[in-house]
């Protein structure tokens, strides 16, 4: 009998590095975009998801058809392993057909603009063009990208008039295709650049298939005319028409042209551009900048060597602005917005008319390590990874505060019994308090554990701080004194410690380590009780509310029921068929458990039973988190892909609808993340 699925309620995840991995499909009303290992299609306005399930390993690459029935997404493979190509079913939300012709990585997809044929890209490893029949689900021809004197190729980009050109660019090579399906071969010309040397990091071609634009490393803009129905009768070649830079009024990072000219170009290069009508594009760039630009003929300027007026092209730029982190993406949403993906995994609403944005999505770039929600609180939940902790709000999913810490890695957070200030453990020996409200830092313990502090928590009276550290000890505080100074330290374990979790009745405490041992621990003298031991690096474990039995779970893929009173195995099931289990959870009644596992997979039991009633399938990579929410109405689960995953609890005594907010009032003040705009009203609270 096949299990039911957990409901989502809210995902909070964008994979923002893929190269033009934001997409909007032609209906104007879903946005289309990887997550680790799947494609998610969100409804803009309701935020209904769905979710396409097939590839393997993390998504490299996505493209959809100009008709919008068809979506294209290339992955990573491990090297030595082919990296495949999927051609989704848009409207039935299946996939219609597959093929593994390139080795290791897929760089780049594209349709045909009548969408008869896919173009994928390969990797470094790879070079290879492959046009993909998408009728007859064969292959049609394919060939090498580049030659011997040009680097990697990483950019595809489809005329829009013409169903069989397309260009292809990268390291020093900008080159114009043509399909021939009747000798079922593929042309190539190099576009004439003449002597000047380039990395094309992006391409877009106008309405009309006349001209291409170019993003470069160097910071500047190439047009190219591509003389396309002359390119097939062998008359007339794509050539470049100039290369074009800005000229600076102000004397700031500089560089001369062969005309001994001052220009100025994009500090980390051209990275993406959109183009809005002839002439007229938005740039967006390495460092963060986003600019309304125009390529001018006719810009009068004065060489410093000659004193003589020349009539260059050059860039003009009308507005600007910037978003603090690499551009990855951008597309046009209605008639005076463009939506702005960027690196960092946030993504920017940009209004054209008066260039004023609004962060929209923020989440996790890299592993989630931990997740908690205050005890006596629904509303909110934390959460800690690389850098920073972030506190966010659970019914609309936005970003409340985010508490940053450079370079270090929080691995364990803990709310105090009254919401009021979390407490953090992280990666350089440090334990660190914070207020709830703007994340001023509280207190400091350094050097709590001579290596990283892996993991901590707080009795339920505020009376005593526990913290384990992958020196495999177990550390006391006194919580309440100012100086938070050591009570007790507790060395019988012999690996890093993975998990603490205090007994109901503030009595007992139980550790695990991933020296296969737990230890229970009375809190009131500082001494073991029992020590329970497995063939298994112990991940998590937890108390049951009522406190006589404790779960555990680990690399053994088993979950151990055991009792407080003299550490008796009760019980042992099966947890996971195929990854360690990371992480577990009771519910406060006491009456369901969550486990999260190396399988992405989620999956809720009943404690009597010990038996699996529902699955959470939408997570691309490892879960490392899973918690029920104080009120017994969510469920909320993390992973090590940054994605953060809000489920229905499916026996909670009232049903759960989606909360729409439009407006920016949270009970938390505003983080003092670096505000991109210089306007404040521009922005979400989090970035104000």
């Amino acid at each position: 009998m096949s299990l039911k699925e957990l409901e989502i309620f809210g995902i909070i995840a964008f994979d923002g590095v893929i190269r033009n991995g934001l997409r909007l499909h032609p209906d104007g009303e879903h946005l289309v975009y990887p997550m680790g290992n799947k494609i998610t299609i969100k409804h803009v306005k309701t935020g209904e998801q769905f979710f396409l399930t097939g590839h393997k390993n993390f998504v490299s690459a996505l493209c959809i058809s100009s008709s919008g029935d068809l979506i294209a997404s290339g992955q990573i493979n491990h090297h030595g392993f082919k990296a495949m190509v999927i051609i989704w079913d848009y409207r039935n939300r299946k996939m219609k057909s597959n093929y593994e012709m390139h080795k290791v990585r897929v760089e780049d997809v594209c349709f045909t603009e009548n969408g008869q044929y896919l173009i994928s890209l390969g990797g470094r490893d790879d070079g290879r063009i492959i046009i993909w029949d998408i009728e007859n689900g064969t292959p049609l021809c394919g060939t090498s990208a580049g030659n011997e004197t040009c680097g990697n190729i990483i950019i595809i980009a489809r005329a829009n008039i013409c169903k069989t050109s397309f260009i292809t660019g990268g390291d020093r090579n900008l080159k114009l295709w043509r399909i021939n399906s009747k000798d079922q071969k593929l042309y190539g010309t190099d576009i004439k650049v003449g002597k000047i040397k380039r990395s094309i990091n992006c391409a877009v071609i106008d309405e009309n298939d006349e001209n291409v634009y170019c993003g470069t490393t160097s910071g500047d803009i190439i047009k190219a005319r591509l003389n396309i129905e002359e390119s097939e009768e062998g008359t007339k070649y794509p050539v470049m028409i100039g290369c074009y830079s800005k000229i600076p009024t102000n004397k700031g990072a500089r560089m001369r042209n062969a005309n001994g000219l001052h220009i100025k170009v994009y500090p980390g290069g051209v990275k993406n551009l959109l183009l809005l009508k002839k002439d007229k594009l938005i740039v967006g760039t390495g460092d963060g900048t986003v600019e309304l630009i125009e390529i001018r003929k006719d810009s009068k300027l004065n060489a410093n060597k000659t004193n003589k007026s020349l009539t260059i092209p050059a860039i003009v730029a009308y507005r600007t602005t910037n978003v603090c982190a690499m551009v990855t993406s951008m597309i046009r949403y209605q008639n005076n917005l463009v939506l702005v993906g960027t690196a960092l995994c946030e993504i920017y609403e940009i209004e054209l008319s008066s260039f004023q944005m609004r962060l929209i999505v923020t989440c996790h770039t890299s592993s989630i390590y931990d997740l908690a929600f205050p005890s006596n609180s629904s509303e909110i939940f934390a959460t800690a990874s690389k850098n920073d902790i972030r506190i966010w709000k659970l019914a609309t999913q936005k970003e409340l505060l985010r508490i940053t810490v450079s370079n270090f890695t929080c691995s364990s957070i803990c709310f105090n019994s009254n919401g009021g200030s979390i407490i953090s453990a992280w990666n350089d020996g440090t334990i660190r308090g914070f207020a709830l409200n703007g994340g001023k830092l509280l207190f400091e313990i350094n050097c709590a554990h001579t290596k990283s502090v892996s993991t901590i928590t707080i009795t339920k009276d505020d009376d005593k701080l526990i913290s384990g550290g992958c020196d495999g000890q177990v550390r006391i505080w006194n919580a309440k004194s100012e100086l938070r100074h050591l009570l007790q330290v507790l060395k019988e374990h012999r690996g890093p410690i993975t998990s603490l979790h205090v007994s109901p009745d503030n009595k007992s405490l139980i550790s695990s380590s991933t020296d296969g041992t737990c230890i229970l621990w009375d809190l009131r003298n500082f001494t073991r009780k029992f020590m329970l031991s497995g063939s298994t690096m112990y991940m998590a474990t937890c108390f049951v509310p009522t406190g006589v039995q404790i779960l555990t779970c680990g690399t053994d893929r088993k979950i151990a029921y055991w009792e407080t009173l003299d550490g008796s195995l009760v019980r042992e099931i099966e947890g996971s068929m195929a990854g360690t289990l990371n992480t577990i959870s009771i519910s406060h009644d006491g009456q369901y458990f969550l486990t999260g596992s190396e399988d992405s997979i989620v999956k809720l039991w009943e404690y009597r039973t010990a038996s699996t009633i529902r699955l959470g399938l939408a997570h691309a990579a490892a879960v490392t988190r899973c918690v029920f929410a104080p009120n017994n109405k969510f469920i909320v689960t993390a992973s090590a892909d940054g994605a953060i995953m809000l489920w229905e609890y499916p026996f909670s005594e009232s049903s759960i609808t989606p909360i729409k907010d439009d407006t920016k009032q949270h009970t938390l003040e505003p983080t003092s993340v670096p505000c991109p705009s210089k306007t404040d009203d521009m922005c979400e609270p989090n970035c104000k």
